[in-house]
């Protein structure tokens, strides 16, 4: 497995940009090079949280050893507030950055497959608010998008344009611009699945989401099921009885979330929990 980090100026952001790439252009058997293709590669870009890093995900889960065990690329771009949103009234390009930019970028530097099936867009936390608005903007370039502990904030920007407090308004406004315009655009969820009810022909993306039951997300991310279900997609979405919004969760999740993503046999996780115990904790109706 190589691990590279990259340093690159985004036209988008007009800064430089840095990411980590897990390519397993070297992937090992006992001493000797694993006799398996070198590329394209399956990828996913997966998304941080809020005040994240990109070194986040290789510091505190085992996301390397399971992308090499499903031979999967997997790019981790540092987004500093977390939130991939374009801003078009103040000409930032957040969103346009991710979806369009880094993939382009990725895929002329690295052996990563351009075909639809083969991308995914995932995210924890906020980062996965991220990935389904950027996914569902463009399903024509993800064919998968993964939501673990989704932040979805939707209601909490309804309370904050109705707040009296200027503080709130002001700490929804770095993420979101301008509040009044939020429902019913491109940074709105719901708003984006009613597209996909108002245009049939819309290629879906098929979704995989988890989020612990102790954690105070889970009713929104709930929501948010019962709505691309009602929509026609294609979700599986697992809600065990323990975890919550904290990183030994995502840690055992990323892995089923892969194991989704790209299924076959795997050697024994590194994890401290068995995660593949852990999607058998629900009854078959949360696999609808």
């Amino acid at each position: 497995m190589a691990l590279l980090r990259i340093d690159f100026y985004s036209r988008y952001l007009k800064r430089n940009v840095m990411l980590t790439a897990v390519i397993p252009a070297d992937k090992m058997d006992g001493e000797k090079l694993a006799k398996r293709r070198r590329g394209p590669y399956r990828t996913v870009y997966l998304l941080h949280g809020l005040f994240g890093r990109d070194v986040d995900w290789i510091d505190r889960t085992h996301v390397v050893e399971t992308a090499e065990a499903r031979d999967v690329a997997v790019i981790m771009p540092s987004g500093e507030d977390g939130l991939y949103l374009d801003k078009p009234e103040i000409d930032e390009w957040h969103g346009k950055f991710i979806s369009e930019e880094l993939v382009d970028f990725t895929r002329r530097l690295l052996p990563l497959s351009a075909k639809r099936e083969d991308t995914a867009l995932a995210g924890i936390s906020i980062g996965a608010y991220t990935a389904v608005i950027n996914g569902l903007l463009r399903p024509d370039r993800f064919g998968s998008i993964i939501s673990l502990s989704g932040a979805f904030m939707r209601n909490r920007v309804l309370e904050a344009v109705e707040s009296h407090s200027p503080r709130k308004k002001r700490y929804y406004e770095r993420f979101f611009g301008d509040l009044d315009t939020v429902i019913g655009s491109e940074k709105d969820y719901v708003a984006l699945i009613d597209r996909f009810r108002d245009n049939p022909d819309l290629p879906r993306p098929r979704f995989y989401g988890a989020c612990g039951e102790h954690d105070n997300l889970c009713q929104n991310n709930r929501d948010v099921v019962q709505l691309l279900r009602d929509a026609g997609f294609d979700v599986t979405y697992h809600e065990p009885d323990i975890g919550a919004h904290e990183w030994p969760f995502w840690n055992a999740w990323i892995d089923c979330a892969l194991d989704w993503y790209a299924p076959g046999e795997m050697r024994p996780s590194t994890a401290e929990i068995d995660y593949s115990a852990l999607t058998s904790l629900r009854p078959p109706q949360d696999q609808q």
